[in-house]
């Protein structure tokens, strides 16, 4: 969950800014693709809601917007452990304040401050997580919920954006000469500080920040596949990513064989991007497939799925009116289906437990045509020609 909630059209966004930054075509790219959400999203999104609002109840400001937001999401969200990880945060927050206010009396916490970015990044705003404004020492802080990537503070190119935001509005009230840049990701443990001049800080956003995003607001941006591609919409069908990808086998000096150098060099350390980029590349070739778009020797099929017990006492009472507990019963539970028709024979379990078992759909998969399995139609093609 990024630090700034951005405008829904801004192009090039801080929380994408590690992927601009280094493909400075991306945005054009990726402005055409829809937005989507996701439930890991949605999870972020309270856990940042329950964030702000328990600063905002320590300063006595107002959590109208917040609580709506919980009352929203908590009923499929929410978990307890939330609660924990928020306390972490606040602790965090108002322990820098109190060391802020030991120097600076007048030391400020801001919380969901709206900054503008327009003197970097053309058309940029957004709303910072909290900031502690004081003289000597500003921080920017970033509550993370995510807990599938570890993320760093040091040179973070989102959080130094946030930071010069917060400078430019703040550097003629405060004598600031130092930021300080705290990403809080609890579930992984991990607080992450970075420390630079307000120097330094500002060089790069003259030397790098400013034309890098000249460049991409521009369109004169260039394709640079790397790590940064992991969350581009476009990943599954960029050519320059692609080409990155597949170029692997060319730089094999035995046109035969793969030593164990080559392999340590060359294959080993590419075998996660390259599986991930086959995954885009599937994932978005089966999403345009279901939509219309055909290829031309493939098709769309319904992927395997497996039976599932849907009334576990139904079936429990059917089988123990004819077989022994010890025979269906693992110590604690229901034996799987494979292990319930391997005791008492595929026919009788059947039989007796046809009721209470459901066989969902499979996903859609998409396979060469040569495949026996009958295209898939979804529910709608299915009742398509039902009338109401």
């Amino acid at each position: 969950m990024p630090v700034l909630t951005m405008a829904a059209h801004a192009l090039l966004s801080p929380s994408a800014s590690h992927r601009w930054l280094n493909c400075t075509a991306a945005p054009r790219l990726e402005a055409q693709e829809p937005d989507s959400s996701s439930s890991y999203a949605e999870e972020g999104t309270l856990a940042h809601a329950m964030c702000a609002r328990t600063l905002k109840l320590y300063l006595g400001q107002s959590t109208a917007s917040e609580a709506r937001e919980i009352r929203e999401l908590s009923g499929e969200y929410y978990a307890a452990e939330m609660d924990e990880h928020v306390e972490t945060y606040r602790a965090l927050v108002l322990g820098k304040l109190s060391d802020a206010r030991a120097h600076t009396k007048d030391a400020r916490l801001l919380v969901e401050r709206r900054l503008d970015f327009g003197s970097y990044i053309p058309d940029a705003f957004g709303t910072a997580d909290a900031i502690i404004i004081a003289d000597g020492m500003m921080e920017v802080i970033d509550f993370k919920y995510g807990k599938g990537v570890r993320v760093e503070a040091e040179r973070n190119p989102q959080m130094m954006i946030y930071a010069l935001g917060a400078y430019d509005e703040f550097s003629l009230e405060y004598d600031i000469r130092r930021v300080r840049m705290t990403i809080v990701q609890p579930r992984l443990e991990n607080i992450s500080e970075y420390e630079t001049s307000v120097y330094e800080l500002t060089a790069w956003a003259e030397n790098t920040l400013r034309p890098k995003a000249r460049e991409a607001y521009e369109g004169k941006g260039k394709q640079k596949p790397g790590d940064w591609c992991r969350f581009c919409k476009v990943r599954g069908k960029c050519k320059a990513l692609a080409q990155d990808c597949l170029k692997t086998a060319e730089t094999f000096s035995d046109p035969k064989l793969i030593g164990p150098e080559m392999m340590a060099r060359e294959v080993l350390p590419r075998i996660a991007s390259i599986k991930s980029w086959l995954t885009d590349v599937e994932d978005y070739a089966l999403g345009q497939a279901l939509s219309g778009v055909g290829y031309e020797g493939y098709k769309v099929v319904e992927g395997r799925s497996n039976r599932k017990i849907t009334d576990v006492n139904g079936a429990v009472e059917a089988l123990t009116s004819e077989f022994d507990p010890e025979i269906i019963m693992k110590p604690r539970e229901l034996k799987t289906i494979t292990d319930l028709e391997r005791v008492i024979g595929k026919k009788r379990f059947t039989e007796l437990c046809s009721p209470y078992i459901t066989k969902p759909r499979g996903k859609p998969t998409l396979v060469p045509e040569s495949d026996k399995r009958p295209p898939y139609n979804s529910v709608d093609e299915d009742f398509k020609d039902i009338e109401l």
